[in-house]
Parts: structure tokens; sequence; C-alpha cells
């Protein structure tokens, strides 16, 4: 936990960690408390950070330059005070009288110049946000700047970020960056365009695709909200999502890495979900009969199966169309449609080896901007007409229509046969449980089904 208090009209900052209660494990037991670092503060502002662990399991740690304008006591360039820097600590063991211990690759591990070992990066004004991108284990950090540019960091091991030479890519003041070794900013942004960066993360979510892989940051002052491409080796390009008319104080992610911001407000602060509001989601749970292992609960193989939104009323007309892969480990699939207004749709479900399979009677909505789950696996009236067949504890679709006209008969079972007849392998429609040929397991399963006659049930 990092929080500031205030004592004998002084400013601290304190690190503790606490025990969480065992039944109920949102809460934080007082008594527990063990304090990690205490670190007086000279000015009323610039007081908050950011706490977390990196990739390496360490401890990340950010305090503020210390505060007042200009940083007046020079605590960003100043090696011997933990002020203007980020931290790196081991929270798992201990040593020299502390609650933890130093990592040995911080870059003043055992320095004899006075250097506080706990600091990983300096020469930072007031990174009070920062976020790791686990695919690319890139520290992201948004740098506060004094009166002209906010900036965006990269923070890596050792490095100088300039602060209080440098604002952004500028010199502070007059100075000389010559030879200083100076880390420059991955990019900058004047104060006609904001007044006080507030850091995010790097987008790994599913429903926003077109933000992928990009840093999506606000201005505190603005309430702008933006996302930033950068591919560590060309110029870094920014582009508006939304100029919103809140305080946006932080940002989070979820379960799924979709995004959240929050605005700051006495009374009136929220918590918002960033969200294309021009798009229908469907995030699909499906098993398809004979790619379902039911003793590992998984498919054999992950496969694109495609659904079309029809209207909910006779002729039931196509109003919108997606492909997307079902994952072979949570049977999940997400799907994004243009083209749908609000309102209440039938899933039609097809894949290349399946019978076509339609969702419940009556149909599920689909707005824009929000997320439909639906799942076709845990009971059979999720299909229309409980169409679909039970493998161990799952619902799945009946494979076999290869010919995909409805029903699975003699026709299928015939075009199976030829397939394996020549011993035909690949990605192909008689490839029944797809295992990349067409064998007698292929024929057995098409021949169990057609001697039901499964035909498609649909509104």
């Amino acid at each position: 936990m990092n929080f500031t208090f205030d004592s004998a009209s002084n400013y601290w900052s304190r690190i503790s960690r606490f025990t969480t209660s065992f039944s109920n494990p949102d809460t934080a037991l007082l008594s527990t408390e063990q304090i990690l670092i205490t670190l007086q503060q000279p000015y009323s502002n610039h007081n908050g950070g950011k706490l977390a662990f990196g990739p390496d399991g360490f401890l990340y740690i950010s305090f503020g330059d210390g505060g007042s304008g200009g940083d007046p006591l020079g605590n960003g360039q100043n090696r011997s005070t933990l002020l203007g820097k980020i931290l790196r600590i081991n929270v798992d063991s201990a040593s020299g009288g502390r609650n933890y211990s130093i990592p040995v690759s911080n870059p003043f591990f055992g320095n004899s110049s006075g250097y506080k070992e706990e600091i990983y990066a300096y020469g930072l004004r007031n990174t009070w946000k920062f976020s790791f991108d686990p695919p690319t284990n890139r520290l992201w950090a948004g740098d506060v700047g004094q009166n002209a540019y906010e900036e965006i960091d990269i923070i890596e091991n050792g490095r100088n970020y300039g602060w209080n030479k440098m604002e952004g890519f500028h010199c502070y003041g007059t100075c000389d960056t010559t030879g200083k070794g100076f880390t420059r900013p991955v990019y900058e942004y004047p104060r006609s365009a904001g007044a006080s960066i507030t850091g995010g993360y790097v987008y790994r979510g599913s429903l926003l695709p077109s933000l992928y892989g990009k840093y999506i940051y606000a201005d505190y002052s603005f309430g702008t909200v933006w996302a930033l491409t950068y591919d560590g080796i060309n110029p870094a390009t920014n582009a508006l999502i939304q100029d919103t008319n809140f305080a946006i104080s932080t940002f989070g992610v979820d379960q799924n890495n979709e995004i959240y911001a929050c605005s700051y407000a006495a009374t009136t602060g929220r918590i918002y979900k960033i969200v294309n509001k021009s798009v229908s989601n469907l995030e699909l749970k499906i098993a398809i009969e004979g790619f379902y292992d039911s003793v590992n609960d998984k498919l054999n193989i992950r496969d694109t199966v495609k659904v079309f939104i029809r209207q909910s009323n006779s002729p039931y007309n196509l109003i919108d169309s997606a492909q997307t892969t079902i994952d072979s480990m949570t049977l999940k699939g997400l799907y994004q449609f243009n083209n749908v207004p609000n309102g209440k749709y039938y899933l039609q479900i097809r894949h290349r080896n399946s019978l076509e399979t339609w969702s419940r009677s009556g149909g599920d909505s689909l707005k824009k901007g929000n997320i439909l789950n639906y799942d076709f696996t845990s009971a059979a009236p999720q299909a229309y007409g409980s169409n679909q067949i039970l493998k161990g504890t799952k619902y799945c679709t009946y494979s076999g229509d290869v010919i995909q006209e409805g029903v699975i008969e003699l026709s299928d079972l015939l075009y199976v046969y030829d397939d394996v007849t020549f011993f035909e392998t690949g990605y192909i429609r008689s490839d029944i449980n797809g295992d990349s040929i067409a064998d007698l397991d292929d024929l057995l399963a098409v021949y169990n089904n057609s001697v039901g006659f499964v035909e498609l049930i649909r509104p």
C-alpha cells in the first residue's frame, strides 16, 4: 500500500504491506501492517505514487520529486534520495535491517557513493502512474511536466530521464544536455493540449481491436483520452479517443484486459469502461461434436465459426455476420458486428462440417457498446428446438453436415466416404474430428448422425 499522511506539520509517504482477511480477501487487517519505507516529503504536492509488481516478481514504487515547483532541492538528479525516482525492491526477503532486500541487478546495488540502492530509474518529476505491458515487458510511465510539456517514458534499469534539467525533449531553463546521458521520452505534448498527464495501460483486451497494443492514457486537467502507437523503432504517433469533461485520475484493467477510466470528483466520481459504442459484441461459447474432447473439456482443434445475426421475427432477415476462431481451451470466441441496431435477434451458427444451429426461442438482445455472452454448451434449450447433442457435461452442435443442406443424411455419408477412400488429408470438411485426415472415425461419426436423420430445426 502506498499512502500519505501528515504528522507534526510534516508530510510523509509510506509503503506498507498487510495480510488480508482469510474470510474476506478484499479486506486488509490493519493489525498486520509491516512498514517497508517511510519518506518525509518537503512540500505538500507530488506526494502521490504507484505500486506494481513487475514480471520479475519485484515490487516497483514511484515517488515524485518532493514538490513545490521546478524541483528546488534538486531531488530528481540526486541519487542519494528516493524522491524523483522509480524504485525496485524484493519483498520476498529481508536484509540490512529492512523488511525487504535489494535486487542485485539494481543499478546502484552495493555502491560506495551513498546512492540509494533501491533506485531503479531517476530524473523523474511526478510519475504517479506507471504500468507494465506483459507481452513486451515494457514499463510505461506518464511523467507530469512543470509548465510546458507532459511526457511519456519507457522506464529502463539505471536510466536518467532528465528532470530537472529537461522537461520532455526540451531543456528546462538554461542547461547543457550534451553528454549527460539523459534518456528522452517516447512522446511529449505541450500545455496547449493538456496540463497533467495520467498514465494508463497498453491495451491487450479483445473488445477494441483497433486499440490493441496501443498505450491508452489521459490528461487530468483537460479530460482527453488518447491512444499512443509506438513500436520501439519509429516515432510514436498519437490519436484522440475521447474528449471528456472528466478529471481522469487513473486507469485500470480487468481480468480480460479490458480498460477502465476513473473520474475524480467529490460527489460524482465514476468508473467508466472504455467501449466502442458503434459496434455490438458477442462472446460465444460453443462446442463442436466431432472436435470436442469431453474427457479434457476442450476442442481437439481451434477452428473458425461464422455467426449470422437475424431478425427475431419472421421472415428472420439477415442483418449482419462475422467470423472468429473458437478457442480450444475456453470454447469461446469474440464477434463484433458493425451493422446491428440495438434490439433482439437470433444467432445463426455455422461451422464447416457441423449442422447449422440457431439460438434459443425468442432471440437475445444486442446493444452497441455492450457484450452479449451466449453459452450454447450449458443447456439443451440454448439451441433452438434443443438441437444439440450431449457429450459429457457439454451440449455440442451436431457434426457431419458437410454438404451444408441442413440435414445429416446419405449425401453427407457418401461425401466423407469418397474422401476416406482416397485418404484425403488437410483442412477438409470430411475431417469430422479435426485430426487432418479423412478416415473410418470420421465416417462412423457421420453414419451415427445420419442414421438418426438429424435435421436442422429453425424458427
